[in-house]
């Protein structure tokens, strides 16, 4: 398990991640992964990418599958791209292109905290379809909030 309290984590800023991307800094931390910025090495002009990162415990590993449902749906819209994957020492990662902020950010910075209806209605809309894509490839999501859901930017 990661510990929640260590906003820098187990990798280090500047730490090489499959010989080609370089960690930035810690964006995310859940209970058994830890979201970082990374850049592709030597290439400053190349935005940011996300790396995802869990412990390898047993056969339960939320990397491993995630990667395994991106991939299952990676022709349908509204869903990060895979870059690369594999092993960093004990970890597994995940290396999607970077999404921008999550649908609770958003909010939180709207003076009056809400959308106007038709904003609403457009994020309900591609939320269904992106949730309509993840059903019809055979899989639940047990935990759709507003923090899961983020924006392409």
């Amino acid at each position: 398990m990661i510990n929640k309290n260590d906003l820098h984590g187990p990798i280090a800023a500047g730490e090489l991640i499959g010989n080609k991307f370089v960690v930035e800094s810690a964006l995310a931390v859940g209970s058994n992964y830890i979201i970082y910025s990374a850049k592709l090495l030597g290439n400053p002009q190349a935005g940011y990418v996300a790396l995802k990162i869990a412990k390898n415990e047993h056969d339960n590993n939320i990397v491993t599958n995630e990667y395994h449902v991106i991939e299952s749906i990676k022709n349908t819209k509204h869903y990060a791209k895979i870059i690369e994957s594999g092993r960093h020492r004990q970890f597994n990662y995940i290396i999607t292109q970077m999404l921008g902020p999550n649908l609770r950010d958003i909010v939180l910075h709207i003076p009056s905290f809400t959308f106007a209806l038709k904003t609403l209605l457009k994020f309900a809309y591609q939320a269904i379809d992106a949730i309509k894509a993840l059903h019809q490839a055979g899989f639940v999501h047990g935990s759709i909030i507003a923090v899961y859901i983020a924006i392409l930017v």
